[in-house]
């Protein structure tokens, strides 16, 4: 079986963040593989504030395209709207028999895991594995869902995709901030720019 570790989100922009934690899993949690799964919509978040799904799931394979066992998957794309973890993870082990699933989830999200959909079931058929957000302390026993989880201790990375986007939006030059190329594409495709 290969262990594979699931890092959605809605990568609004993908940020060297979101790099730097998957090659910290790939080695230390450990995963043989981490899959990226770009969500269209978030149900917690409002879809105005997003980018064109399309050109977002763009950035993520421009991204990571120099690493082999980064893969990007769009699955949620052809899935109803808003997507749910559950069903995404219950269609992925359908057409990967062979692939023994994680879920990666930031200690802020795991905090109000009890509000996702279908939670109780995520939980009793998927391994979890949290990593640390800053102002947001846990521990495998301060969860409760101790016996589910593993807490790692990723770099602690103050970096979002809503600081980059407010800086693009204040006309500050973030490129550093960003993976190789997804400063450029976003100025090419013209986005969270003032005028989009």
């Amino acid at each position: 079986m290969k262990k594979t570790g699931l890092l959605f989100g809605s990568f609004n922009p993908i940020h060297i963040g979101h790099l730097a934690l998957a090659n910290y899993l790939m080695e230390y949690a450990p995963f043989d593989e981490v899959w990226f799964m770009v969500s269209p919509q978030n149900p917690f978040k409002e879809h105005s504030e997003l980018a064109p799904a399309d050109q977002r799931l763009e950035m993520v394979k421009l991204a990571t395209g120099i690493e082999p066992k980064f893969k990007v998957c769009d699955l949620e794309f052809d899935m109803p709207v808003p997507s749910y973890t559950i069903n995404t993870l219950k269609r992925l082990s359908e057409l990967h028999p062979d692939h023994q699933f994680s879920l990666i989830t930031g200690s802020d999200n795991i905090l109000t895991f009890p509000r996702w959909h279908k939670s109780e079931e995520i939980l009793n058929n998927y391994p979890i594995v949290v990593y640390p957000r800053p102002g947001y302390e846990v521990n495998e026993a301060n969860t409760g869902l101790s016996k589910f989880v593993k807490v790692v201790e990723a770099p602690l990375l103050d970096i979002s995709s809503t600081l980059i986007r407010n800086g693009l939006n204040n006309h500050k030059n973030l490129r550093f901030l960003l993976p190789y190329g997804i400063f450029d594409f976003i100025l090419k495709e013209g986005l969270y720019l003032p005028s989009s």
